[in-house]
């Protein structure tokens, strides 16, 4: 093959780039809530050493990362912020306690997540679920428990 013929072939695979007349631009989510975890989590990657009064560690920073990642996933815009409280062994766990009921996240470390969630008037013990990367159950859970119902508004429309 000669160098025209290997031309021919190589440009029969070009794609045409679009001008620069299109923009994608790369920011930071707003949500209402994030600064407030955001704030939190910095002073749990802060804490000493013994923090507890025994042999406490701060939260890992892969830890709170990998919290603030999911809580961006799982959490909507208007969601409530939740509560941050730190584990012995650099764990996290993310709590919302409401009249409808409580639901508690326990981020043991990245793609390592325990949930738990239990609705007040419900029998049952709680609905639990081992998390990895799949958050969808923790997202339909936090929108209906955190976000205000719009619905009545609607239909008063």
């Amino acid at each position: 093959m000669n160098r025209s013929q290997s031309n021919a072939v190589f440009s029969a695979n070009v794609v045409a780039i679009p001008a620069a007349s299109a923009r994608l631009m790369v920011f930071e989510p707003c949500h209402g809530w994030r600064e407030a975890v955001m704030n939190r989590l910095e002073e749990l990657v802060r804490l000493e050493f013994g923090w507890d009064g025994y042999r406490g560690v701060p939260v890992t920073l892969e830890n709170a990362t990998f919290a603030l990642r999911m809580l961006e996933a799982v959490c909507g815009p208007n969601a409530e912020a939740p509560q941050i409280v730190p584990g012995a062994s650099g764990d996290l766990q993310i709590e919302w306690h409401s009249l409808k009921g409580d639901i508690e996240l326990h981020v043991r470390g990245p793609n390592s997540v325990h949930a738990w969630r239990h609705l007040v008037g419900k029998v049952e013990d709680g609905d639990n679920l081992e998390l990895t990367n799949d958050f969808s159950a923790v997202a339909a859970w936090v929108k209906e428990q955190t976000e205000p119902n719009l619905a009545p508004a609607t239909a008063a429309a």
